[in-house]
């Protein structure tokens, strides 16, 4: 069992004891990623993930990472558009020292400029090699055309131009205004008392620090889509990358659970019906992915296809026949009754480890709904029908307000115009029957 409490300085912190191991795991949360940057400050947060291992007013650059190896323990962090998270996974005898590593990078880190200096070539090579990815370029292109206004359009990593303008200073200032005690959240679990936790927790995190939380920053809202967006980008790529997609609302939105079981449904899985339909019976794609992405605020639900060039049309009919399939067929009972017992398996399988059980606890902690979400959204997914499948798919999944991408070679000759007569056939017809 879970259990949540704060610091007197604002500090949260959520624990669930597991003695199955004699390792604990430490995380920060910090309610901020690169959707919380101004226009100047592109890459910034990611840029912190990099900077706080590099040196604190305690510890040398160099010196964290050395600890926690010394101690048999793996230190990292990762950057997302709402959150920024580091993470320690150590042997519980030496949890202590884990933890104070941890609270020292958060509290102390010194931002040396000379660390900066080389954080920010390294930066900047990892932005670089992010453009040889054409999956990667596939999807970022989906993301601008998706979010026109919102920060989720903008890749989290920044771009070279932004990282090479930050300074010291620029530094700094995204740092006191977003790492106060009030807006992160630690997450624990592992082979630990609450008693100890509670001790050390106070020693090291406790106490007047931090600048006073300014509170949330205020993102920009998208307009409600009022008809297609298509984006086609030309490339010397060898296979084409295709993305279906539409807008959807935010994670603490009641039809949510309906979108994620949709996405199983649709294209996660062998048995999904893409895979059957337009990858083992049409042989279309090469590969096929369905997925609902709700995060903090407004976010799509997108179908990613990847294929050769000259199929592109064909499989961009063929695949929203799928999914007018699940607004106008629906889905049968016992289709969702699977599905609902595989997210209750994966609620589950997912907290066996206690790297697992503190990744869940402070995803959770650090949404909008907080740790009781957890058991909300469950309870909803359990209470599905096929009625509200249709219901969502029928209200989300309309090809008249579609988000098309394609990242093509010049070779496939994909226009708009072949895109909307695609998607125009698909609408024609009550879609496909569900595979059997």
């Amino acid at each position: 069992m879970a259990i949540r409490y704060s610091l007197p300085n604002g500090l949260t912190v959520v624990f669930e004891e597991q003695h199955a191991a004699k390792v604990a795991a430490f995380q920060v949360w910090v309610k901020a990623g690169s959707a919380d940057e101004r226009p100047d400050q592109a890459g910034l947060a990611h840029l912190h993930e990099h900077m706080l291992f590099k040196g604190t007013e305690r510890r040398g650059p160099g010196e964290i990472a050395r600890d926690i190896e010394a101690h048999g323990g793996e230190i990292n962090a990762w950057t997302s558009f709402d959150q920024t998270v580091y993470h320690i996974v150590i042997a519980s005898q030496f949890a202590r020292t884990g933890l104070d590593i941890l609270g020292d990078a958060v509290r102390r880190s010194a931002f040396d400029k000379d660390e900066l200096a080389r954080e920010i070539e390294v930066v900047c090579e990892e932005i670089k090699r992010s453009y040889d990815s054409p999956s990667r370029r596939a999807s970022r292109g989906l993301f601008t055309a998706a979010f026109q206004t919102h920060p989720y359009r903008l890749p989290v990593i920044g771009t070279e131009e932004s990282v090479r303008s930050f300074t010291r200073e620029k530094v700094l200032e995204f740092y006191h205004r977003h790492y106060t005690p009030k807006n992160l959240v630690l997450s624990v679990a592992g082979d630990l008392s609450e008693a100890d936790l509670r001790q050390w927790v106070d020693e090291i995190f406790g106490g007047d620090w931090g600048r006073p939380y300014a509170g949330p920053v205020q993102r920009p809202r998208d307009a409600v889509p009022t008809g297609r967006r298509v984006l086609i980008q030309t490339e010397d790529v060898k296979e084409a990358y295709l993305h279906l997609a539409f807008a959807v609302p935010e994670l603490e939105h009641p039809d949510v659970p309906a979108l994620d079981v949709l996405a199983m449904i649709a294209g996660q899985g062998n048995s999904s019906w893409l895979v059957r339909e337009v990858k083992r019976r049409q042989h279309l794609v090469n590969d096929v992915h369905a997925s609902a992405y709700t995060p903090k605020d407004p976010g799509i639900f997108s179908v990613s296809l990847t294929l050769p060039p000259a199929q592109a049309q064909k499989a961009l009919t063929q695949t929203a026949r799928v999914l007018e399939a699940l607004r106008t067929t629906g889905v049968p009972q016992d289709e969702l009754r699977t599905v609902q017992a595989v997210v209750e398996a994966e609620s589950v399988y997912r907290k066996e480890t206690v790297q697992g059980t503190a990744r869940n606890l402070g995803s959770y902690q650090t949404s909008p709904g907080g740790l009781e979400s957890e058991a909300r959204y469950l309870e909803d997914i359990r209470n599905l029908k096929p009625e509200d499948l249709r219901r969502v798919a029928q209200k989300y999944l309309r090809l008249d307000q579609a988000i098309v991408t394609a990242l093509v070679p010049a070779s496939a000759e994909l226009t708009e115009a072949h895109v909307h007569a695609a998607l125009d056939e698909a609408a024609k017809g009550p879609g496909l029957a569900p595979p059997e």
